[in-house]
């Protein structure tokens, strides 16, 4: 296979590697399609073929028989033609005016870009993972982010791709992300807002603005009862991390911008359910109103 992807961000992105500055960086965007497959359904055995594995000393019921060696990745993924400008930019919008508490942190700027090349080594992907493959980089464009405070719609871009155009209306977006989820049986649920904003930095100050975090206590103990759907860091019982089963991107429809809202229903990996869902809906809806919890009720019910 060969797919040719042109990025422009829309919102900060905040993508370090090991230095100072930001990088977009071929390992980020593994990641991302990496962790799409699975949420996709992709086996062990076809990840494997995918993205390789190191050498498990122990079999479990997902790991198989072709886990008992090691395996480099059949596909390749490279970025080209990097352009944009680096600023120091606020993670947190909603906390401008807050010094250091608004977390400032270097980043490209809206608008930068680059071109993102993904290829499989010597023709090593059969017909059947190809498909596979071409769904999660499908469903990164459409539903995933990059970088740091990707869950609260950092890094979110436009595309341009032959093999998948992006959707030019909120409904077509919204029916084309369903479908692709439908078609995998992803436990998952998603919805384009209905809310216009005129820029995407006052849609992404909207959804950083939620309950709970290192310097926000608010809602804290409500969010703990129902298994912190948002996720934490430094949390309780010697957990140091939870990643938010509630992810947000933004979405530029010509000069208007729309929130997107993926609720990741798999509950043996994030340990929410569904219920948890609704109930941190009106949770935000109660303190946050229509700041994004009218907007998530009014989805999601």
């Amino acid at each position: 296979m060969n797919r040719t992807i042109d990025i422009e961000f829309i919102t900060p992105l905040f993508s370090h590697g090991a230095t100072d500055g930001p990088e977009i960086r071929p390992a980020s965007i593994r990641g991302q399609l990496h962790a799409w497959f699975r949420l996709l359904g992709g086996d062990i055995e076809a990840e494997r073929r995918v993205f390789g594995g190191i050498k498990q000393g122990k079999a479990d019921s997902r790991r198989m028989s072709s886990c008992k060696e090691t395996k480099a990745s059949t596909i390749v993924v490279r970025v080209c033609d990097i352009q944009g400008q680096i600023r120091e930019l606020l993670t947190l919008p909603h906390k401008s005016g807050r010094g250091r508490e608004a977390s400032p942190r270097k980043a490209y700027d809206v608008g930068a870009k680059c071109q993102i090349v993904i290829t499989d080594r010597l023709g090593g992907l059969s017909q059947k993972d190809a498909a596979l493959l071409n769904r999660a980089i499908d469903a990164w464009l459409l539903m995933g982010t990059l970088g740091f405070r990707a869950t609260r719609a950092a890094g979110s871009f436009i595309w341009s791709d032959e093999a998948l155009p992006m959707p030019t209306e909120p409904l077509a977006y919204q029916d084309a992300c369903r479908d692709l989820l439908d078609e995998a049986g992803a436990e998952a649920k998603v919805a384009v807002l209905d809310r216009d904003y005129s820029s995407a930095e006052l849609a992404r100050r909207d959804v950083s603005d939620s309950l709970g975090g290192r310097e926000d206590q608010t809602g804290k103990d409500s969010l703990a009862k129902i298994n912190d759907p948002l996720g934490f860091i430094n949390g309780r019982g010697g957990i140091k991390r939870k990643t938010s089963p509630l992810k947000y991107r933004i979405i530029r429809f010509a000069d208007k911008f729309r929130i997107l809202a993926f609720w990741d229903g798999r509950g043996e990996v994030t340990g929410n359910s569904e219920n948890d869902l609704y109930d941190v809906i009106d949770l935000l809806n109660k303190q946050k109103h229509d700041r994004i919890g009218a907007q998530l009720k009014a989805a999601f019910g």
